[in-house]
């Protein structure tokens, strides 16, 4: 039995909910992880390819951007040596290049646009997987009907990507401080 037909099934499901109309939840949160594990390598492809595209897009910017500027030398040379109309063509030749480039401007917007959306649902899904895994333990462990689909272990805090631990230090230090428990 498939539980997800869509990442957004993964993100926005209440494990508790489900877990609680299967006859035998250890089986189903077998199969509920599984189905994340799938969804997460499939986004983390989805991530990297759509990072290489904004990276390719970003390298052919800055060759169109090179060759307006050769253009544009080499009709100041055409001007110095009387050639008005070689002079015109690489102008025009320039200008395409520049509208080229405008266009592939557009399109690394809406690539990296795409990476950071990627990037959201990626981490999203992890944080789901996280849960199933603790849900997964609590079943193991006896603890079953928890309801609270947002508990966090502290283990898990270690790991989170660097710079993601950052954040969460300094927001743990901004909420300590809150608290006058610094």
């Amino acid at each position: 039995m498939s539980y997800f037909s869509r990442l957004t099934d993964i993100v926005t499901c209440n494990l508790s909910e489900i877990l609680a109309q299967e006859e035998n939840p250890e089986e189903a949160i077998e199969q509920i992880i599984f189905e994340i594990q799938e969804g997460v390598a499939g986004a983390l492809r989805s991530l990297k390819t759509a990072g290489t595209n904004a990276d390719r897009l970003e390298r052919e910017i800055e060759v169109h951007i090179e060759q307006g500027e050769k253009l544009a030398q080499q009709a100041i040379s055409a001007i110095e040596s009387d050639q008005e109309d070689e002079a015109r063509q690489l102008l025009v030749r320039k200008t395409e290049q520049l509208d080229l480039v405008a266009g592939l401007k557009q399109q690394l917007s809406s690539a990296n646009n795409l990476v950071q959306h990627l990037t959201t649902t990626h981490r999203a899904l992890e944080a789901r997987l996280h849960d199933a895994q603790r849900k997964k333990q609590d079943l193991l462990n006896g603890v079953i009907g928890s309801d609270d689909d947002t508990k966090t272990a502290t283990s898990e805090h270690e790991t989170v990507e660097p710079d993601r631990n950052q954040l969460i230090e300094d927001e743990l230090a901004a909420l300590k401080k809150q608290l006058g428990k610094e």
